[in-house]
């Protein structure tokens, strides 16, 4: 079984070192679906997520990639940080499937967080082909969904996501929460510049 990891680390991102966490990304972008996958090239990612690793572009901003996604479909940009590769989608979600998510956990594991703009927001985990964590943030800790949510309460516990009880702290964003917990827990960490202002590559996950 793999062993949570508890951390506040410095990690590299493409030779550079980064601790910027992943918190702020609910201050950058209105919507976003986030999957990150341990251990995996960027390749084998868009491979586990039913893309084709040969369409894969290069040098993509933000601002790109939408227009993309509006003329063609599903588009995620792409990159490695920190051990995880990463898929950031801005307007789709192919991410939330769990079907794609355990095929992306084979061997491994996979965490996947979603802001669609409105409710509800999403974090799902899963470990080896299994499901382990597929709850709404600011549920309490009995409402859990997936094959073994508790693992991860006394993490969510730390970052004040549930009273010592179990219940939901009443004064918790949810949101804001659940990404430390993904930075503590997970050590998951993105590069906020090139993420925010540069460049990334990017597949597009339409079928035609």
């Amino acid at each position: 079984m793999l062993r949570p990891v508890y951390r506040e680390a410095t990690h590299r991102a493409g030779g550079l070192v980064t601790d910027d966490g992943i918190r702020w990304i609910a201050g950058a972008f209105d919507t976003y679906c986030l999957t990150f996958a341990r251990g995996l090239d960027v390749g084998e990612l868009v491979r586990r997520m039913g893309g084709d690793a040969g369409a894969i572009r290069e040098g993509l901003s933000a601002d790109d990639a939408m227009d993309w996604a509006f003329e063609k479909g599903p588009v995620a940009r792409l990159g490695t940080c920190g051990g995880w590769a990463f898929a950031l989608e801005h307007g789709s979600d192919e991410g939330m499937d769990r079907g794609t998510l355990r095929a992306v956990s084979r061997g491994t594991e996979a965490v996947v967080y979603l802001n669609a703009g409105v409710p509800p927001r999403w974090f799902l985990h899963a470990e080896d082909g299994r499901l382990v964590a597929d709850f709404e943030p600011g549920v309490e800790a009995a409402q859990l969904g997936g094959e073994d949510p508790g693992r991860l309460v006394p993490a969510m516990q730390q970052v004040g996501l549930f009273l010592p009880d179990g219940t939901s702290a009443p004064d918790a964003d949810g949101e804001d929460e659940i990404l430390e917990m993904g930075e503590r827990h997970f050590g998951l960490t993105l590069p906020r510049d090139t993420v925010e202002h540069g460049t990334l590559a990017a597949v597009s996950f339409a079928p035609f």
